[in-house]
């Protein structure tokens, strides 16, 4: 496993377990009215830890550590995220007014966005890494 296996299987773990924990306290939310703000903020904090997390894996060693395949894994890995990113917008920019046509986005909310957007592109971005390394590892065992 290289560095950016290492560094895909961290993030994915740990926002996954974020998600997770945020969707816990939005159903806990709507059967018991006292949940405190933590809850919310906390899983934040989870889903961000593997970043730093990430900061400790050491660069490969030996003469190549980086090929074709693994910077065409790089660029799709890119592409995923980014796509991953627009469908966001689109997601928060239509469905408010589809469901109320008076609805607005506060410009409260967008540092907020901002931070999901974040979130969603490194996301993304980590799980297209790992589903294509683990497909093209299964194919050379073959």
């Amino acid at each position: 496993m290289n560095r950016a296996q290492k560094i895909a299987l961290t993030l994915a773990t740990t926002f996954s377990l974020g998600l997770l924990l945020e969707i816990t306290a939005i159903v806990t939310q709507l059967f018991y009215a006292g949940v405190p703000k933590i809850a919310y903020i906390f899983p934040v904090y989870v889903a961000g830890s593997g970043g730093i997390l990430s900061l400790f894996f050491k660069k490969d060693k030996g003469p190549i550590t980086c090929d074709e395949r693994d910077k065409q894994i790089e660029k799709n890995a890119h592409l995923a995220g980014f796509g991953a990113v627009y469908l966001l917008v689109i997601l928060v920019s239509i469905v408010p007014p589809m469901i109320d046509p008076e609805a607005r986005i506060p410009t409260t909310w967008f540092p907020g966005l901002l931070i999901s957007a974040v979130f969603c592109q490194a996301y993304a971005q980590s799980i297209a890494i790992l589903i294509q390394y683990g497909w093209r590892n299964r194919k050379e065992e073959k």
